[in-house]
């Protein structure tokens, strides 16, 4: 199970667990044990949530910190040109850098109103397209106009995110429910790998095994397919020759 990855993990665990309640063989006795495969189920959910909120809030933080690069770095090649008066670009230069002093700097603003400023920029700049090109500056704009464009959507779609679903507390980690998940499952693998070692059970066994193989395929081709340099031979629900029982590799 550590060759998979988090969100393969839950994955799999998930299709796992939909096998045992469906199937629901010795409910008498594995009851407890799917219902707590259940519950740590919704934990790791939780914690993958938390996880997807932790990744879209470094992503808006790195396309925030680029696009206020590329504004300083637009600001600077302009001065650098303003500098020389002689400089054959220098009134196409000036021209545009009046634009740039006239909306301000919007890098020292809040991230909304920074988005506010930086597009009221771009719609400054539009009509100065021909001197942006004489002066060489035109793909500077068009990748800080991007910039803000692609942090717009990912500040939208955390906004979004987080109204959508609400987490109580601290979430507990993917790492620390991997922990938590793993005996409950290897628990109820093994209560099953003991019974269909029992002729009469094999039968009753048959169709959970058949299924919980094909699952098992799945993320081994998964496995096989990434290549890895460190061999993985992944997590597996095979086929004992002898008894057809799943029994859990690494």
């Amino acid at each position: 199970m550590p060759a998979l990855r988090n969100a393969e993990y839950f994955q799999f665990i998930s299709s796992a667990y939909d096998i045992f309640v469906k199937f629901d063989i010795d409910s008498d006795n594995l009851g407890s044990l799917y219902e707590e495969l259940g519950r740590l189920l919704k934990v790791a959910e939780t914690a993958m949530t938390a996880e997807k909120r932790s990744e879209q809030v470094r992503a808006k933080n790195e396309m925030d910190r680029y696009r206020d690069r590329l504004h300083s770095k637009l600001f600077n090649y302009l001065k650098s040109i303003l500098y020389d008066e002689r400089d054959p670009r220098f009134d196409d230069a000036q021209t545009i850098m009046r634009a740039v002093k006239e909306i301000g700097n919007p890098t020292q603003l809040a991230e909304n109103a920074q988005s506010a400023m930086m597009t009221a920029l771009g719609n400054k700049l539009e009509p100065l397209q021909s001197q942006l090109e004489a002066v060489g500056a035109q793909q500077i704009v068009n990748d800080m106009m991007e910039a803000n464009r692609q942090f717009i959507a990912l500040e939208t779609e955390y906004r979004e995110a987080l109204a959508a679903q609400k987490l109580d507390g601290t979430p507990t980690s993917m790492a620390a429910a991997r922990k938590q998940i793993d005996p409950v499952y290897r628990t109820i693998v093994n209560a099953i790998n003991g019974q269909c070692g029992i002729p009469s059970k094999k039968e009753t066994y048959k169709e959970l095994i058949t299924e919980a193989n094909v699952l098992a395929v799945r993320y081994d081709t998964l496995l096989t397919t990434r290549k890895r340099e460190k061999k993985e031979t992944g997590i597996k629900l095979n086929v004992c020759d002898e008894c057809k029982e799943v029994t859990g590799n690494e």
